[in-house]
């Protein structure tokens, strides 16, 4: 047995199904066995970038751990920034790459992996010898799935083609610890119940590693008088409560935004909490701000709090709620904001004015409101054209169903991660927004999607420019046009590359265009020109 058929047999006992990739010298025998010998079915990719984000965008939605490969040298250099991008969101993911033999360092794709690696994945797991490869899956998979994060699982082409000693070659699934939930200390549950005693308008406020605590939280709001808001990772969480104020955030809406401004304490739980959900500062300004959070490194990182508790979400409601007397705020939990919140219209006093040849992205918008199915997983990618969908579209982020790849800031990620949440989750329809500019960095991946066949419906938001830059270079005297591009029709490239495709310029068009393409049981990709002159000032 060569030593890429164990690491093959290693990856399949680990219950792996799917691999991403791309082929080159140093992995295409590997993924030939995988396909040829185990019935893995590989997704391949135009570009190693795109291929760990479409594994990137598997994990996140399927809640697996993903795998994927590529080749030596320029391969693993190419999906730098997907790895980055995984490590910063935790992401479950092994990376199989190939490496160019030890003893050439003239080859002509060589370069220093590890340090690579450790800089992007973070973590590193070299096959040194043909004796341990099998244990070298093992570790790789118990890395990716405790840490959790992207684990780069180094293998040199000649080693892959070495024979493995006699002997049996067992590989042992790694069946990942559970952690226990965390049990807060009771002074912090107390100094905390004090505060929610005390406070005349508090907000409890839930991030996506609260989604298992949605109840107990919900629980303590009704028991402390307080309203709730989550994060836009985790919208819709607490749907259907009357004091759910929706996202809080840059993206907040007009009646949150007022509410959250009267806020006296903020207590959330198992949010990233940042200058995004705080909008820089502008929101909840006078409150206190208590976090609650597993991980005490994560506690006021990215944004200063009052106070801290480490603690599991749902353990922390619930001890707070065991010693919380019910609390009564009448003139908070009104009738008046109960009324307002049941009522709200994010598209309430929006003046749309779309051109004769574009449409205002707001009132495109209100047509996908009207017509997108609402059990779906929504992508949205990375860029000016995000903050429509994010701000005026309700898209539920539970059940891992809303995809918002913006970890380290990476435009292009939008199509490779609607692929991949597409594999992982076949039983929902993907709705992916991205931005022509995004697009156009990796437009090879219209082809992957084309191959793959999954109902995902791309909407591309044309402005015509890397509108970010247009919004930013103007005020400041410098010259929009530096980020301004011709128009292309990218609707007829998206049909020579096999994809049904519609441009739409106005809200009848918008209109037609759903009609044929839903209900989606296919790709299929809406070009959208929008009027660029519209800003979104909170993207």
């Amino acid at each position: 047995m060569k030593v890429f058929e164990a690491i093959a047999d290693a990856v399949v006992a680990h219950g792996v199904d799917i691999v991403f990739g791309l082929l080159g010298d140093a992995n295409m025998f590997l993924v030939a066995d995988l396909v040829e010998r185990h019935g893995v079915r590989f997704v391949a990719a135009r570009n190693e970038n795109a291929a760990v984000m479409m594994a990137d965008g598997y994990a996140r939605s399927s809640g697996r751990c993903a795998v994927a490969t590529v080749t030596q040298g320029p391969g693993l250099a190419v999906a730098g920034a997907a790895l980055t991008i995984a490590r910063q969101a935790r992401t479950p993911l092994v990376l199989i790459a190939g490496d160019t033999p030890p003893g050439d360092p003239l080859h002509v794709q060589h370069f220093d992996q590890q340090p690579y690696a450790l800089a992007t994945a973070g973590t590193f797991v070299p096959v040194s010898a043909a004796s341990t490869a099998v244990r070298d899956v093992g570790s790789a998979f118990r890395a990716a799935r405790e840490l959790p994060g992207p684990v780069v699982l180094n293998v040199p082409i000649d080693l892959a083609d070495a024979s493995v000693p006699p002997g049996p070659v067992v590989a042992v699934p790694v069946v990942p610890r559970v952690p226990r939930p965390l049990v807060p200390d009771p002074a912090d549950v107390e100094a905390l119940a004090e505060r929610l005693r005390s406070a005349r308008r508090p907000v409890l406020l839930a991030g996506r590693g609260a989604e298992p605590a949605a109840a107990a939280i919900r629980d303590l709001a009704d028991r402390g008088g307080a309203v709730l808001a989550t994060t836009l990772m985790a919208a819709g969480l607490f749907a259907g409560h009357p004091y759910d104020l929706g996202v809080a955030g840059g993206l907040s809406r007009p009646l949150t935004r007022r509410t959250l401004a009267r806020a006296d304490l903020v207590v959330t739980f198992g949010a990233g909490l940042n200058r995004w959900t705080a909008d820089h500062g502008a929101l909840f300004r006078d409150a206190e701000v208590v976090s609650v959070d597993v991980d005490a490194a994560a506690i006021g990182a990215r944004w200063p709090v009052t106070a801290g508790v480490v603690g599991d979400a749902g353990e922390t409601a619930r001890a707070v709620s065991a010693v919380l007397a019910p609390v009564h705020r009448p003139s908070w939990r009104s009738s008046d904001l109960a009324a307002g919140l049941a009522v709200a219209d994010p598209f309430a006093g929006l003046v749309v004015e779309s051109a004769t040849d574009r449409i205002d992205p707001r009132a495109f918008i209100r047509v996908c409101a009207e017509r997108l199915p609402r059990e779906r997983t929504t992508v949205v990618g990375v860029g000016h054209f995000g903050g429509w969908p994010n701000l005026l579209l309700d898209s539920a982020a539970t059940d891992r169903s809303f995809l918002a790849p913006w970890e380290f800031g990476s435009i292009g990620v939008g199509l490779p991660f609607a692929v991949g949440a597409a594999v992982g989750r076949p039983d929902r329809p993907v709705v992916a927004f991205e931005g022509d500019g995004s697009l156009l960095t990796g437009l090879g991946e219209l082809d992957t999607l084309a191959r793959v066949g999954a109902p995902v419906l791309l909407v591309l938001l044309d402005d015509a420019a890397y509108g970010a830059e247009v919004r930013k270079l103007a005020p400041r005297g410098a010259d929009p046009g530096l980020a301004r591009f011709p128009e292309r029709d990218l609707a007829a490239v998206a049909r020579a590359l096999g994809l049904p495709a519609w441009t739409v310029t106005d809200e009848a068009g918008a209109r037609v265009a759903f009609d044929e393409v839903l209900p989606l049981t296919g790709p299929a990709v809406l070009h959208v020109r929008v009027r660029p002159d519209v800003v979104q000032e909170r993207f």
